[in-house]
């Protein structure tokens, strides 16, 4: 009987032995593609920063990004034009600027943007609010735009938003 309930415990005991032995590997391969995973986060929203951190068009102040900002539409150097934006809406704001240049109207445009009004509400130290008035031909009116500038935290230089 003693022989017998020996070999019952032992018997038992393999078995919850092997069964820890496959809790822990089980817990260090989750443990192990988790870190794999959080590497991988990290790599990728490393990549969405990227282009932020090496986005150097801009000045020191809204008004020193929206001169060069004109300043390259002066020469109608449209790449140079669209770097003065955020990161994101450079290819569109490429296209449109173009666009603009092929119908011939870059030159009126300039003439309505060099006129560019600070808002006089305080807001975040981090972003900026201007307008600018425009007339359009669609409605004949006067209308009034908003740009918006953001400071870049990796680069310290003001990027116009929209």
């Amino acid at each position: 009987m003693k022989l017998l309930f020996k070999k019952i415990l032992i018997v038992f005991l393999g078995l919850l032995g092997g069964f820890l032995i496959l809790i822990i590997i089980t817990a260090i391969k989750l443990s192990w593609d988790g870190y794999q995973w959080q590497k991988s986060l990290e790599r990728w929203e490393e990549s969405l920063r990227k282009p932020y951190k090496e986005d150097i068009y801009g000045g020191k102040t809204p008004e020193e990004t929206w001169q060069m900002f004109l300043d390259a539409l002066r020469k109608e150097d449209i790449d140079l034009a669209s770097k003065y934006f955020d990161v994101e809406h450079q290819g569109k704001v490429r296209q449109v600027l173009k666009k603009i240049k092929q119908e011939n109207k870059l030159t009126n445009w300039i003439k309505e943007l060099e006129i560019l009004e600070k808002d006089k509400n305080v807001l975040p130290q981090d972003r900026a609010y201007y307008s600018y008035e425009y007339y359009d031909e669609e409605t004949q009116q006067n209308l009034w735009s908003t740009v918006v500038f953001y400071l870049n935290p990796y680069t310290k230089v003001w990027k116009i938003l929209y």
